[in-house]
C-alpha cells in the first residue's frame, strides 16, 4: 500500500503521552506553535545549507487535523534537476543519522544541529510528538533529544570518550519482556536482560497490531531488531524491534542421571576410561 506522504513532504504528529488511539484531547496552542515553528525553521536552515537563496525551496502546508493533532510541510523547488537533495531528504537522513548515532552528516553544518536544537527545546514531556515521511517515521521523543545532546560531544574531540562502540546494528537480544506500553505515537517495552539488572528500551512496529503484540508481554523472548549503540555503555540503549519470538523457560532442572556411561576402547592402546 503506497504512503498517503509525498517524499517532498514531512507530516508531524502531536498527542497527549497518557492517550490511547480512542481518547485523544486537546494540545496547548503554545505548544502546536513551538513545534510548528522549529519543524519549519529547521527545514529552511536545511534548505539555506544545500543552495543559494536564489534557488531554495518554497514551503507550503499540506496537512491539517485534530485527533491526533498533525501538521504537513511540503516542500516545492523553485528549479528541478538539480543535483543537491532536497531540504526535506536531507533533513530526513540527518534526522535518522541523529536517531542511530551516526552524526557524520550533521556535524558538517552547526546551523542545522542547532535547529535540531530547537525542535528538542519545544518537546514537552507530556506529549509525544513524531516526524513521519515518505518511507520512515520517528519518535522525536527524550530519547531522540539525548541524541541531539551527543552531536555536540561528537564533534568536540576533547569530550569525546569512545570507549564503547557508537552506531547502529542488527542484533538479538533475550531476556524478559515487560509489559507493552500501547499508549503514545510509538508502543515501548522494557527487556530485561538474563541478569535482572540492566534493561533496554525496545520500539514496537504499530503496523503489526495489538494482537500480534499481546502475546509477548510479561514474557521470556528473544527480541531480533536495529540496536543503537550510544557509546555511553557496552549495550545498547534502544531496540527497533523488527520480530520476537517466545522462549521457553526452564523451571526444573534436567535429570541426566543414567545417560552417562564409561566405555573401553583398547584400540587406542592408552588403556584409558572414557565417558559417552
Amino acid at each position: 500500500m503506497a504512503s498517503p506522504i509525498r517524499s517532498n513532504e514531512i507530516r508531524v504528529v502531536i498527542r497527549p503521552v497518557e492517550a490511547r488511539d480512542y481518547d485523544l484531547g486537546p494540545i496547548p496552542a503554545e505548544l502546536f506553535k513551538k513545534t510548528f515553528d522549529a519543524f519549519l525553521t529547521a527545514l529552511q536552515v536545511t534548505d539555506r545549507e544545500l543552495q543559494p537563496k536564489a534557488r531554495s525551496s518554497e514551503f507550503f502546508i499540506s496537512q491539517l487535523a485534530l485527533n491526533p493533532y498533525e501538521f504537513g510541510v511540503l516542500e516545492k523547488r523553485r528549479s528541478y534537476g538539480q543535483n543537491s537533495p532536497s531540504a526535506i531528504e536531507y533533513f530526513r537522513r540527518c534526522a535518522e543519522g541523529i536517531y542511530r548515532s551516526d552524526y557524520q552528516t550533521v556535524v558538517r553544518h552547526p546551523r542545522l544541529t542547532r535547529a535540531f536544537i530547537r525542535i528538542v527545546k519545544a518537546l514537552d514531556p507530556s506529549f509525544h510528538v513524531l516526524a513521519q515521511f515518505n518511507d520512515t517515521e520517528l519518535p522525536v521523543d527524550d530519547f531522540f533529544g539525548r541524541q541531539v545532546d551527543r552531536v555536540g560531544v561528537k564533534d568536540d574531540p576533547g569530550l569525546q570518550a569512545d570507549n564503547w562502540f557508537l552506531g547502529s546494528a542488527m542484533m538479538s537480544f533475550e531476556g524478559r519482556l515487560d509489559e507493552i506500553d500501547y499508549r503514545g505515537a510509538v508502543w515501548t517495552g522494557d527487556l530485561m536482560l538474563p541478569a535482572g539488572t540492566t534493561h533496554i528500551e525496545c520500539v514496537f512496529d504499530k503496523s503489526q497490531g495489538e494482537d500480534a503484540l499481546n502475546p509477548f508481554g510479561n514474557k521470556n523472548v528473544c527480541i531480533t531488531g536495529r540496536a543503537i549503540y550510544t557509546g555511553d555503555s557496552q549495550l545498547p540503549e534502544r531496540i527497533e524491534v523488527i520480530s520476537i519470538e517466545e522462549r521457553t523457560h526452564v523451571n526444573v532442572a534436567v535429570d541426566i542421571r543414567g545417560s552417562l556411561c564409561l566405555t573401553h576402547f583398547s584400540e587406542r592402546g592408552d588403556d584409558l576410561d572414557y565417558v559417552e
